[in-house]
């Protein structure tokens, strides 16, 4: 890989007293991409670094009395991440080969010409094997969790098929993994169970709502426009009485006026604790077609763990930023991170000024080509340990790990005019965009409060005429969960 073309993403300070050794490394560093600041004073380096901590480190020890155990361990105090090159006298390089435990990459002769290239491909190392680092540990940690689940499905699987006693479990459990598809299983076990009517309602979470997408000997009046949301308000306490195979009240009255009848039966589909659908019966559900649904939910188990790996699930196509799949997950995970570190984290949305009047006048193929003309502006703009996501068909979040609501501001402003400097304009017209940032722990309680408190300060500015920035305000009861430095 060429790092070169990621190397705006990463940052990097300089303290040296030798003015022309520090403008060389600075000029170098520049032409390469980095964003780099230098420093005569190693106070007010520090000072910085604790404010916003960069990727490398580079201190000439020759030009300070303070010892370089103190110097980084003042750094790793604002960020355990940095990483540290050294310059030196060359009769003290020695005195450092046991520092590399210390972060410390790399340690070169000062009074050398050419120690600003060296500094130079020294930086590019460590940001290389940055970038490699933060690309693949996501996935490779997704990737593992859903492998081991796969193969304890797949013994389950192979133990059952050993048993002699029960051969006609071990066929049906064949006649289900026949199956191509969900819905081809679901084919599967209609035929398995002939006699009984049976609606399949799928649980869809993005819109909380269970649609009607198969059935079998039911009349078709019963199925036409079938569908139920969920309450927000409502949704735990529902979600908690399926799963105790108690049929919440307002869900039975709806089906009971639907189909004209009282014998209502159903049975949960659960994936991952999570309710992925359910089968509904007017008929009682004896034990063995009990026991065939057992066998189906095991079969619709593996092909969804089957299909993920393939698929990663974690990567829309369009912009190659992470899906809303990812970003769900990887949303609580940094929330909690953030509250055991004790650092602040921050979320940008951001939308597209009159996209649906773009996508109208000029067509998907265009409206697919500012989106993905505008993602490449968010790329360029943001740090490499940032999580760029499309949460929506004209939607970005981006994930701030360790950055306040301030340092999010000066970040989506360096969008803006990023944006302005691209000159994207369709049908003589610029495009522009509008921006909701939010934090926690000063403006939100969680990852749903962040996410949902950085969606309304977007919608609110969005009301505004566009091409603006909205930090969310909280309410004045709010109380932060620990105190952040502005």
């Amino acid at each position: 890989m060429n790092i070169r073309e990621y190397s705006s993403q990463f940052s990097v300070s300089i303290f040296t007293q030798d003015v022309n050794l520090g403008t060389q490394i600075k000029h170098a560093l520049t032409q390469a991409g980095y964003e780099n600041y230098y420093f005569a004073d190693v106070d007010e380096q520090l000072v910085r670094i604790a404010d916003n901590p960069p990727h490398v480190v580079i201190f000439d020890i020759r030009g300070s009395l303070m010892a370089p155990h103190e110097y980084i361990q003042k750094n790793l105090q604002a960020s355990k991440e940095i990483k540290f090159i050294f310059l030196a006298p060359p009769e003290q390089i020695a005195a450092f080969k046991n520092y590399k435990k210390f972060n410390v990459y790399s340690v070169f002769n000062a009074t050398e010409q050419a120690v600003d290239h060296q500094v130079l491909q020294s930086v590019d190392n460590i940001c290389e094997i940055i970038f490699r680092t933060y690309q693949n540990e996501q996935l490779a940690e997704d990737l593992q969790k859903e492998t081991q689940a796969k193969q304890v499905l797949q013994n389950t699987l192979a133990d059952e098929r050993k048993a002699p006693e029960i051969r006609p479990y071990q066929l049906r459990i064949a006649e289900y993994k026949s199956a191509t598809s969900k819905e081809d299983l679901l084919n599967v076990f209609y035929n398995q169970t002939p006699t009984q009517s049976w609606i399949y309602l799928k649980f869809v979470p993005s819109i909380e709502t269970f649609i009607c997408v198969s059935y079998s000997q039911v009349p078709e009046d019963w199925v036409e426009g079938l569908s139920y949301k969920v309450a927000t308000k409502d949704r735990d306490n529902f979600m908690s009485k399926l799963f105790s195979g108690a049929l919440p009240p307002n869900l039975g009255n709806y089906l009971k006026n639907k189909f004209g009848t009282d014998r209502i039966k159903f049975l949960p589909m659960i994936i991952r604790d999570k309710i992925e659908g359910i089968l509904i019966s007017t008929q009682e559900i004896s034990a063995e077609v009990a026991e065939d649904f057992s066998l189906m939910s095991l079969v619709y188990t593996l092909l969804v763990y089957e299909a993920e790996p393939k698929q990663l699930d974690i990567e829309d196509h369009l912009t190659g930023f992470y899906n809303q799949l990812f970003y769900s997950r990887v949303l609580e995970r940094e929330v909690d991170r953030s509250k055991r570190g004790l650092v602040p984290i921050s979320l940008v949305k951001i939308s597209i000024d009159k996209f649906p009047e773009f996508e109208a006048s000029l067509g998907r193929d265009a409206a697919d080509q500012i989106l993905r003309s505008v993602s490449e502006v968010i790329k360029a703009t943001s740090r490499l340990n940032d999580y760029l996501c499309r949460t929506g068909e004209n939607e970005f979040t981006l994930i701030l790990t360790n950055c306040n609501r301030k340092g999010a501001a000066i970040r989506s402003e360096r969008f803006r005019q990023a944006l302005h400097k691209e000159n994207l304009i369709r049908a003589g017209v610029a495009i522009t965009a509008s921006q909701g940032i939010s934090e926690y722990p000063t403006l939100t309680h969680n990852a749903f409060d962040l996410d949902d408190s950085s969606a309304r300060a977007l919608h609110f500015i969005s009301q505004k005429g566009g091409d603006k920035i909205c930090i969310y305000k909280p309410s004045v009861e709010h109380k932060p969960d620990f105190v952040v430095e502005s």
